[in-house]
């Protein structure tokens, strides 16, 4: 057995009191927690508690602040740019979000832009966080390099991820949440943590440059291909541009690997939009259109031994069913998390 089998409740209390222990305060400890167990709960493992050890292990070396001085940078009716001060990522983009969402109720529309941040998590936390408020929510982030552009063998992009989310008044949700690299990095971790010892040839290439088939030959210095080839490398340059570059901060290859790199800020950037839908039409009539457009894909014709056509979002909800009574943990961060409840002298686990 690979997994063990853990509640909401007892995980929520291990990254709380694991976080407060290495001084970040309670209620951004709350905040963590939530976002890193939300992934879990909808079945992104690889953005959940298993970030928890590399969170620990920046704080103790620095590279997460415990005390940012965040400030603003920029300013306008519908448009800031802050500068996080390397403070703890998932804190960062939930006031971002929310700033988002408040300047969007007044304008209709925001921009919000982050640089000199961390790692954030699960970009459809924060796009679910504002299409909850009836907003359209796309959210954007760059990250430290570990893709090569399409030809080359060298990391030059981030994983570089979006989002986008539309408002869902109990209709079929749309979420749409992705890097722009074949596979996210932390998927392959999970693999690894799980014991599963082969991969996709097309995810990603060992160190020499040769198509890795083992999550072990990427993790010893590999890097991820990017999805869809020449496509998705050119989206992946657009997510840099629409953060990094644009806000001011670091791109590219300045950008930090957060695991690489613990004892220094990584320096990602962020975007944050939010569009109030009901300043364009009445919000009624919009979630009619959406389902309508939904339904009609959902409803098209399916290839030869496809059951069901899945809506970006779907998946995420199923898996949000069932795992509401106990989430599964892979046996290699279970053991993490071990260690971490016995240094704690805990008693959940």
């Amino acid at each position: 057995m690979n997994t063990k089998t853990m509640c909401i409740e007892e995980l929520t209390e291990l990254v709380v009191s694991a976080l407060i222990a290495s001084g970040i305060e309670k209620d951004e400890s709350g905040i963590v927690a939530n976002v890193l167990i939300n992934a879990n709960l909808m079945g992104m493992d690889s953005h959940g508690v298993d970030l928890l050890p590399t969170y620990l292990r920046r704080i103790e070396q620095g590279g997460i602040h415990k005390n940012p001085q965040k400030q603003v940078i920029f300013e306008t009716s519908f448009m800031k740019i802050i500068d996080a001060d390397g403070g703890i990522g998932p804190v960062t983009a939930c006031e971002a979000a929310t700033e988002a969402i408040n300047q969007a109720n007044e304008n209709g529309i925001s921009i919000v832009m982050v640089r000199n941040s961390n790692h954030i998590g699960m970009l459809g936390y924060y796009t679910r966080m504002i299409a909850s408020k009836n907003q359209v929510g796309i959210v954007l982030t760059n990250s430290g390099p570990n893709v090569a552009a399409w030809g080359g063998k060298e990391a030059v992009l981030g994983n570089n991820a979006l989002s986008v989310a539309l408002p869902n008044d109990g209709g079929i949700p749309f979420v749409l949440d992705m890097a722009t690299g074949e596979v996210a990095c932390g998927k392959i971790r999970d693999l690894a943590e799980k014991g599963i010892n082969e991969m996709p040839k097309t995810w990603a290439l060992n160190a020499a440059g040769q198509p890795a088939s083992h999550p072990q030959e990427f993790i010893d210095g590999g890097v991820v291909l990017p999805f869809g080839g020449h496509k998705g490398f050119g989206i992946g340059m657009v997510v840099d541009l629409l953060t990094g570059v644009l806000s001011g901060g670091s791109y590219s290859v300045n950008v930090k690997r957060q695991r690489a790199h613990a004892d220094k800020i990584s320096e990602s950037c962020h975007t944050f939009i939010a569009l109030d839908v009901s300043k364009i039409a009445p919000l009624e009539e919009f979630n009619g259109r959406v389902q309508d457009w939904l339904e009609s894909i959902k409803n098209s014709l399916k290839a030869d031994g496809v059951e069901e056509i899945l809506i970006p979002g779907e998946k995420e909800k199923k898996a949000m069913e069932d795992r509401k009574d106990g989430i599964p943990i892979a046996m290699g961060t279970y053991n993490k998390l071990k260690l971490i409840n016995d240094q704690l002298q805990l008693s959940l686990i």
